[in-house]
């Protein structure tokens, strides 16, 4: 999304941690990812230098709070970032490890420039149970709820989201629900799903899968709060009730698989019927989606899920979850199933009433065509446009 700003003559800059190995220095520098991307980018390092010293008293108190991060240290940071870029606008990516510190500087009069920020799911959902997003304790819920009220504009990314800034008290004048795009141009996801039938048959064929096989594909990070434990539980009755049935099992290793998902599979005895890809990267991600007959969505909380937009794209239609924000979209579009998250029963019966009926896959494959469209690359950048000419237009907040 920032090249495409940047292509559509916006001015972007971008302010970044150095991670452990890089090999470069902290600073300013006249690019971003890649030399003459013309994205000018501010590097600092949080492990070291005088301003770390100097925001030491601050960062003691917060720390643990903050995600284990240094809040002070990160003021001074955005404070010096501004000072250099001279940004009409700020838009920070996250709702917590950049828009907290923003939004406490504008409370402090230190900060007049408008403020956008993106709420992703993580930085303000509270599912410890599984491993998602920010415990809430009492400090962690004071530094979220009091930044909201020194942001311009809010942009969750799906209406659950809306609903928990609402409850934590931001204003819902100021929030504007935009998902996030689609990583790869129309033009190249739809050359992608034309050859849908071909590409099925050649992963077939390197999986060791029958060709007229009904096919079942997962594609996330494979840790607990994708609930790929909740359909190995429902596999056994989804295999014994369409015979030959198997599960693409795409993504990392995680250690949850080994922890919490194989044991199930290799319990009732239905390893066999599941094909694990490991990671895949590029038009693979596209690829793999597209040889399913069926995507599945098991999660029990995430914000948004953008794999079941790019299942969508690639003409797959979805099973999923009501823990997932697509589901607003699937809805809406009838793009798909949607069931109750945790609930291995409803999840069992959606996937075998879907692989037993190709005409209504067939109809969830057009209209989720039609919801992919929504997440076009183009249409997002447009829509952030407009969010931002809103924030810089707009009387600023009072601190």
């Amino acid at each position: 999304m920032l090249a495409k700003l940047y292509q559509l003559g916006h001015e972007v800059c971008v302010l970044e941690e150095l991670r452990p190995g890089d090999a470069f220095a902290a600073g300013p520098t006249a690019n971003f990812l890649t030399p003459g991307d013309g994205i000018r980018t501010l590097w600092y390092n949080p492990r070291r230098g005088l301003t770390k010293l100097l925001s030491w008293p601050v960062d003691r108190i917060f720390r643990r709070a903050f995600d284990g991060r240094n809040l002070g240290h990160r003021m001074l940071v955005v404070l010096r970032a501004v000072r250099l870029f001279r940004p009409d606008v700020i838009a920070c990516t996250d709702g917590f490890t950049y828009a907290i510190p923003a939004a406490f500087l504008r409370r402090l009069g230190l900060l007049a420039t408008p403020l956008v920020v993106s709420y992703i799911g993580g930085d303000i959902l509270d599912c410890p149970e599984v491993g998602v997003g920010k415990r809430r304790t009492p400090m962690v819920d004071w530094l979220i709820r009091n930044s909201l009220l020194s942001i311009d504009r809010m942009r969750p990314l799906c209406g659950s989201l809306e609903h928990i800034l609402i409850r934590d008290g931001a204003d819902p004048r100021r929030i504007d629900v935009i998902p996030i795009q689609l990583g790869v141009e129309t033009k190249v996801l739809g050359e992608i799903a034309a050859r849908r039938d071909g590409i099925g048959q050649r992963l077939r064929r390197q999986y060791g899968i029958a060709p007229t096989a009904p096919l079942l594909v997962t594609l996330s990070g494979n840790h607990k709060g994708k609930g790929l434990h909740l359909l190995a539980r429902a596999w056994p009755q989804i295999a014994a009730a369409v015979p030959g049935c198997r599960w693409l099992l795409c993504g990392p290793a995680d250690p949850w698989l080994e922890e919490g998902v194989w044991p199930l599979l290799h319990a009732s005895g239905r390893a066999d019927d599941v094909c694990a890809t490991g990671s895949l990267r590029g038009t693979e991600v596209y690829e793999h989606l597209a040889a399913g007959d069926l995507h599945v969505n098991p999660t029990i909380c995430e914000g948004l899920n953008m794999v079941t937009v790019e299942a969508a794209a690639m003409g797959t239609p979805t099973v999923g979850t009501d823990g997932a924000g697509i589901a607003d979209w699937m809805r809406r579009y009838a793009a798909g199933i949607v069931v109750p998250s945790g609930e291995v029963g409803s999840l069992a019966d959606a996937i075998i009433r879907a692989l037993g009926d190709p005409a209504a896959r067939a109809a969830m494959s057009r209209a989720g065509r039609e919801m992919a469209a929504e997440f076009a690359l183009d249409r997002i950048a447009g829509e952030l446009e407009s969010l931002f000419e809103e924030a810089r237009r707009s009387p600023s907040l009072e601190s």
